[in-house]
């Protein structure tokens, strides 16, 4: 016959529940207390002990388990709003999934005898919960910052219009020293099929010099185009080709507004490799001066 012992069972119990309504808390921006915390805790724990030691099988019934669940949300962080409510209680739910099945993974790829459940299991859960919940939110954090700083940029090279997705890059303050004015980073797949032949070949040499640009024979073009420094991450003194565009537009407020003047400094290489935006603007071309 098997033993129970009622303090482990306690213990392991609320320091999980504990963990998983801590991370709930964190992760939708409830606010909470220590105490709501262990009080909620301390619901599921007994739960889970009269589960284990009462010998009435209605205790196991879905219903209940969804009711308690219910209480453990509610007294954690309180009921203001069925919106706030909801997001709460889908949270604790993936994460208890997510914890539960990282146990079960670690004990079917270890040698752990049927019946018996190794005190190290929780913990090794709780490392491949966080670990999963870190990188999957990293993911998310990332992938929402640039759906909101993405916008839809316009350029126009005499009659020609040439319209990408761009990143607003906070980091980017790559100003022409010439003209003293902002750069705008931009894929040469997103021009390529305007530039002239001897334009392309400018970009796509290995040395940037100014022998490039003197090989550009059309005088419109060879007007437009220029040599940018710029340091960057691994590189000191680099050199970038700048295209002056006649006009920059930017997508805002569900229309077309015309930014600042600035040039176009091509790159020969993908921006983001999920293919998302191909342009970085720096902020200031759009922000209005005060």
């Amino acid at each position: 016959m098997p033993y129970v012992y009622v303090d482990l069972v306690l213990v392991v119990n609320l320091l999980m529940n504990y963990f998983l309504l801590y991370l709930t808390a964190t992760l939708t921006q409830a606010r909470f207390t220590s105490w709501r915390l262990g009080a909620s805790s301390l619901l599921g724990s007994l739960y889970a002990l009269a589960v284990l030691i009462a010998p009435f099988s209605l205790l196991e019934i879905p219903v209940l388990k969804i009711l308690i669940s219910l209480g453990m949300v509610v007294i954690a962080f309180g009921f203001v709003r069925w919106q706030n409510f909801l997001s709460r209680l889908a949270c604790f739910y993936l994460l208890s999934f997510l914890t539960g099945g990282a146990a079960l993974s670690i004990l079917y790829f270890t040698e752990v005898s049927p019946g018996s459940v190794p005190w190290w299991s929780l913990p090794a859960a709780v490392v491949v919960s966080l670990s999963v919940v870190y990188l999957a939110w990293n993911y998310l954090r990332q992938y929402w910052w640039q759906k909101d700083h993405r916008i839809k940029v316009r350029l126009r090279f005499g009659t020609t219009w040439v319209q990408v997705v761009a990143l607003v890059d906070t980091g980017n303050q790559l100003w022409d020293p010439l003209s003293n004015k902002p750069v705008i980073i931009l894929e040469n797949n997103a021009v390529s099929g305007i530039l002239p032949p001897e334009v392309q070949a400018v970009y796509r040499r290995g040395k940037m010099d100014l022998a490039g640009i003197a090989n550009i024979r059309d005088p419109e073009w060879a007007s437009r185009c220029r040599i940018i420094p710029f340091s960057g991450l691994g590189i000191k003194r680099g050199l970038l080709l700048g295209i002056r565009p006649d006009e920059v537009c930017f997508f805002i407020n569900n229309r077309w507004e015309e930014g600042k003047s600035a040039l176009v400094g091509v790159v020969n290489q993908d921006l983001s490799f999920r293919g998302t935006y191909s342009a970085l603007v720096p902020p200031d071309l759009f922000i209005p001066e005060y």
